[in-house]
């Protein structure tokens, strides 16, 4: 019995945690790229910081990736310390924007750090939930961090439409930021081992595993490029019509509350890869319809159509786990989006602000190229 409910606290624990950790990532995440915009920061300005983070996490990525040994000796102590000043370096954000360098140090320690603490979070499940337990954990987290994220846009729409700017962006991060405290409190009670052992790698990987392999990863990072620069340009598309920063938050509510039902949406690899097309042919459409109810219609298309992507990565890392072990496949993911955000913040730096129309079109060209990496590289497709 007594295990019973260790168990059962921990399932508890880890949803609490999913939860109020998603209404925070999902206010801090949303909104930091249109503060940045809305506070006077360029197209090249906002890449400039994000090029600094997104190098810091390639460096991380590559560490754990090869060093995952790294991560499991004392899991506990180095998840509440980095889960602690992964909060704390969000909640300090919007006191530096007048301060470019402060600003780019800091949003580069608070994104490195999701990397280790990703990682941690999935050793400390492992340490608890095995197989068919460790899926349902996962689906349980994911369905409350899902349900969090959109509570945190539904707040900095609201804040940002009622209250003025600067104190908007403060409020909303001082608050999101002590939720986001609140998720680290219910690690405390949670229990793991002092000494785990992690299965890094089984067998040896076979030629056809790391070709798909590969090519899941050259899919996800051309995907997030073009996702990433979207996000990087789209704010300053939006301010550039004259809309408030609550447009862009907008943008972001409608494509979370479409994000929870996007997965549900697409069955098998053939309908992803009609969900990747539309992704495309949605990308390429932003700069040509400045109507605010068509830019939400085009957003909620690009968040239903980009679930393809990840239902595909998951399929074939599911089948193949097993050869390139849990913490290695979940760095090995973790660094695409890294890499396809460095790709965007160099594409960001190089374009000029006001070439709207030949940023999307990049951005709509970079996805075809995950198209065809579907197409052609993933046979199950």
């Amino acid at each position: 019995m007594k295990s019973l409910n260790e168990h059962g606290l921990a399932t508890i624990l880890m949803i609490l945690e999913a939860f109020f950790g998603g209404f925070f990532s999902g206010v801090v995440g949303g909104l930091y790229v249109p503060m940045l915009t809305y506070s006077g920061y360029s197209l090249e300005g906002v890449s400039t910081v994000t090029l600094f983070a997104s190098f810091l996490n390639i460096l991380v990525s590559y560490i754990i990736y090869y060093k995952p040994e790294i991560m499991s000796n004392n899991a506990k102590t180095k998840l509440l310390v980095v889960h602690f000043i992964h909060r704390i370096s969000w909640i300090l954000l919007p006191l530096f924007i007048g301060y470019p360098d402060v600003n780019i140090v800091l949003y580069g320690v608070a994104m490195t750090l999701g990397i280790p603490l990703g990682v941690l979070i999935t050793i400390a499940l492992l340490d608890k939930f095995k197989d068919s337990e460790f899926v349902k954990i996962n689906i349980y987290r994911n369905s409350a961090g899902s349900a969090a994220i959109l509570l945190g846009h539904v707040f900095t729409f609201y804040t940002t439409s009622t209250i003025e700017p600067p104190r908007s962006y403060i409020i909303s991060y001082v608050i999101s930021g002590l939720i986001g405290l609140v998720s680290t409190l219910t690690l405390i009670p949670y229990q793991v081992s002092k000494s785990i052992k992690i299965s890094i790698e089984r067998g040896v990987s076979g030629e056809e595993i790391e070709v798909k392999k590969i090519n899941t990863f050259l899919l996800m990072i051309w995907m997030f490029t073009g996702g990433n620069l979207l996000g990087l340009a789209w704010p300053q598309l939006i301010k550039s019509y004259g809309y408030p920063v609550s447009m862009t938050l907008a943008i972001n509510l409608v494509g979370s509350l479409i994000g929870i039902i996007a997965p549900y949406l697409w069955k098998g690899f053939r309908a992803c890869t009609i969900a990747i097309l539309i992704n495309v042919i949605f990308t390429g459409l932003i700069p040509f319809f400045p109507q605010p109810i068509i830019q939400l219609t085009i957003s909620a298309g690009l968040n239903a159509s980009f679930a393809g992507v990840g239902i595909i990565a998951s399929a074939i890392y599911a089948k193949y786990i097993e050869k390139v072990g849990i913490v290695k496949a979940s760095t090995f993911l973790t660094s695409a989006g890294s890499i396809g955000l460095f790709i965007a913040s160099v594409i960001g730096r190089l374009i000029p602000s006001n070439e709207f129309t030949s940023i999307f079109l990049i951005a709509m060209l970079i996805k075809t190229l995950g198209l065809l990496v579907v197409s052609i590289g993933i046979p199950e497709t």
